[in-house]
């Protein structure tokens, strides 16, 4: 399975995006393309850019979240393919 990074401008962000990145090239492949079998969408707001024109099968952060609740909702999202 491949997982493809998507983040939004960085124009307010209220935490360190880059945390949800770290944990997803820890437990999974990651590859930067649109061609994946999940589309990680990271926003760094409430607002949501990142997932606004997102296409497929995606999975949206868009605050602080614990390490083992991003694996948890990636290996969810995955296995629901």
């Amino acid at each position: 399975m491949r997982i493809a990074v998507k983040y939004c401008g960085g124009c307010n962000p209220s935490y360190r995006r880059e945390e949800i990145e770290e944990v997803l090239r820890k437990y999974f492949q990651v590859s930067y393309a649109d061609s994946a079998d999940l589309i990680v969408c990271i926003s760094g707001c409430k607002k949501g850019c990142a997932a606004e024109r997102a296409r497929g099968e995606f999975l949206h952060f868009d605050e602080k979240i614990k390490e083992e609740e991003i694996v948890r909702k990636v290996k969810e999202k995955l296995l629901l393919k």
